[in-house]
């Protein structure tokens, strides 16, 4: 059975970084998992093929949440739910 996590919602908007990396990456059709793991690999490493900003990396493995249902809902990251940005 797999572990229930509990949802994390950011309390300050979205950053900057984090919209243009998400942005870039979803241009570029990465689905949401592939992009977190490499968020997670470049937090870890410092390296990573397709991931640009370690800050923006740090929110996204931070907010996974977020992160997820961004890809799947296909926000507009100018204009995010307010339920899940913090604002």
């Amino acid at each position: 059975m797999k572990e229930f996590k509990p949802i994390k919602r950011p309390l300050l908007p979205m950053p900057l970084d984090v919209k243009i990396e998400m942005s870039n990456l979803r241009h570029e059709g990465y689905n949401a998992e592939f992009v977190y793991n490499e968020c997670k690999k470049l937090v870890k490493t410092g390296k990573s093929d397709i991931v640009s900003s370690e800050s923006a990396a740090k929110w996204l493995v931070e907010y996974e949440n977020v992160l997820l249902k961004a890809f799947m809902e296909q926000w507009d990251l100018d204009d995010p739910p307010k339920y899940w940005t913090g604002e």
